[in-house]
């Protein structure tokens, strides 16, 4: 294929895999500062935010959701996002629930993206060691006695996220939700099962890792989706 020497860059994205029930999209999106600074002069995504007043590392978000919600079929691909005074994303003129993490280090951003005909939650996280030093905040004694490995912590502590942005504030996190055990599987995905407020939920988990030369070393990030 021809291409242009004096074409403007483009953003490169990765995708890890797409799914269904609900809809959920994980990818990896790299971006130079000049592809950032081209993108948010001109993003129509988020009609209601400043997008170019951003830190790079913000617009690297923005443009990761951007970049994975054109890969969706119609109407997702064009849909438009905003957000509550609380930061809680919603799509524009279209009566669906969308939930959105991401994960930014320099020029990459890993981001899941979950949409669905009733309120979905969604996280990213990385594996690291500060999840055992403060899991009694988000945990309960029982969870704290089962969940005692990084990944576990991890998996854990990204489903409690998910389940969080289903319902929204005014939540105990070490009472109101509650995470049963995990399985140890070779799967991927694999599935866990939980609570909010005593209503029992079931979440999907990826071990995410791209393979990408830019990221060959890069430890896997744990992705949570549901309820499904």
């Amino acid at each position: 294929m021809f291409t242009s020497a004096n074409a403007p860059p483009m953003p490169e994205i990765n995708i890890f895999t797409q799914s269904s029930s609900p809809d959920v999209i994980i990818a990896q999106v790299s971006a130079s500062d000049s592809e950032l600074k081209s993108w948010a002069q001109k993003q129509t995504r988020f009609p209601s935010r400043d997008i170019a007043s951003l830190s790079n590392h913000r617009q690297l978000e923005h443009l990761a959701v951007d970049k994975a919600m054109l890969e969706l079929s119609a109407p997702w691909s064009t849909a438009q996002i905003t957000h509550d005074e609380n930061g809680k994303p919603a799509l524009l003129a279209i009566d669906k629930f969308i939930s959105i993490s991401h994960h930014a280090q320099g020029t990459l951003c890993s981001v899941i993206i979950c949409l669905g005909n009733h309120a979905v939650g969604c996280d990213i996280e990385r594996p690291r060691a500060q999840l055992h030093t403060i899991s009694k905040r988000f945990l309960s004694q029982q969870e704290q006695n089962y969940f005692t490995t990084t990944p576990l912590l991890c998996c854990a502590w990204g489903i409690k996220e998910s389940m969080f942005k289903t319902i929204g504030h005014g939540i105990d996190f070490r009472i109101d939700l509650i995470v049963n055990a995990i399985p140890s599987s070779v799967e991927n995905p694999f599935e866990a099962t939980g609570s909010i407020k005593g209503e029992p939920t079931q979440w999907r988990i990826w071990k995410v890792q791209f393979h990408n030369a830019k990221d060959k070393d890069a430890d896997a990030l744990y992705a949570i989706a549901g309820p499904v």
